[in-house]
């Protein structure tokens, strides 16, 4: 869409031609376009919320039937995935209201040192991105292949994932990473996936494969540590810790390039912390809150001790060391995803 910033006359417009915007046309168009967008947000989450609360309702009336009380109320809601999906899009909704507010033309203008560098960054292919989001989604396909045990759980859940006591008891230490493959349904792992190949393809374009492949195995080993200690029971699953890790980076590659970046990218990441945080407070009963911590911590680390401060070092360039600690990084998260896959179909055995 042209921007030409000139006075409100257009009596000097031939016919049929399309008239140029203003700088406050476009804006006002731009504001419309994040309400409309708000205004759908927040009405799907509302009616995901009240069909949930009204499910809740009813399971809870019928009580001689369910056997369910109104002290079940707050834990069937805050353990149930639709109202976090609810809650989500009306979250989103909010912020679309204010962004629509406080959006200005900044807020669209690239500095000439982002759009030089953002127009290199579109030729590269986030190839490290793809092989990852394709060890997780098959993984995947063989969870779901796999058998349920009573309760209606993937019995791949205890076979490679977090069981914190068998780390701890029995020093299975190899649960950390399989453990980042396993997911606990399609909302989980739809939901990962798309932050993953967000995350993951920015800093593959705006960094290096090889920090990628690094950041994102470290985290999910931070993330699982951090698990562990301070939630030493149950089952934890998910690539969560590793993407926390991603974000982490991307805070730090933000506030030290933000020359280089879209005007909003830096505001984005924080929304994006901000989101997480919301969800595990919400939603800390079956939301592994440190597993996010720790892999957002190694991150955060991993960027502060790597990504230049010199505006005129190429972050994208890496020595031939990190190159092949990429290499390696990226060869061993493959390695576990083929275990992950032996271990779920029984044709390896701890």
């Amino acid at each position: 869409m042209p921007i030409e910033y000139k006075e409100d006359n257009q009596s000097n417009i031939p016919a049929g031609d399309e008239p140029l915007l203003t700088v406050e046309q476009y804006v006002a168009e731009r504001k419309k376009e994040i309400r409309k967008l708000a205004w759908r947000s927040t009405l799907l989450g509302s009616v995901i919320l009240l069909f949930n609360l009204l499910l809740i309702f009813v399971l809870i009336t019928f009580s001689e039937t369910t056997g369910l009380s109104w002290k079940d109320f707050f834990p069937l809601l805050f353990r149930n995935i639709f109202f976090l999906l609810g809650l989500f899009f009306i979250l989103a909704g909010l912020l679309g209201f204010y962004e629509a507010k406080r959006v200005n033309i900044d807020d669209f203008t690239l500095t000439p040192e982002a759009y030089n560098f953002l127009s290199q960054v579109e030729r590269i292919k986030p190839i490290y991105t793809y092989i990852i989001l394709t060890c997780i989604l098959g993984v995947f396909f063989f969870q779901l292949s796999d058998l349920v045990d009573n309760e209606g759980n993937f019995r791949s859940l205890f076979v490679a994932g977090l069981v914190k006591q068998a780390v701890i008891e029995r020093h299975e230490y190899w649960r950390f990473l399989t453990s980042a493959f396993l997911h606990g349904g399609l909302l989980h792992i739809y939901f990962n996936s798309q932050a993953l190949y967000g995350f993951a393809s920015l800093i593959e374009g705006f960094s290096n494969s090889a920090r990628l492949a690094i950041v994102f195995l470290l985290s999910i080993v931070g993330g699982a540590i951090m698990s562990t200690v301070f939630l030493p029971e149950g089952i934890s699953v998910g690539a969560s810790g590793g993407i926390m890790g991603l974000v982490g980076y991307l805070a730090i590659y933000g506030f030290r390039r933000k020359h280089h970046l879209p005007p909003n990218f830096l505001r984005n990441i924080i929304i994006n912390i901000l989101f997480v945080i919301a969800f595990g407070l919400v939603a800390y009963k079956i939301i592994d809150n440190f597993a996010h911590i720790g892999g957002f911590i190694v991150g955060f680390i991993y960027g502060l001790l790597t990504i230049p401060r010199n505006l005129s070092d190429d972050p994208r360039k890496v020595n031939p060391i990190t190159e092949a600690m990429g290499m390696i990084a990226m060869g061993i998260l493959v390695f576990f995803a083929i275990l992950t896959v032996l271990l779920i179909t029984d044709y390896v055995r701890f």
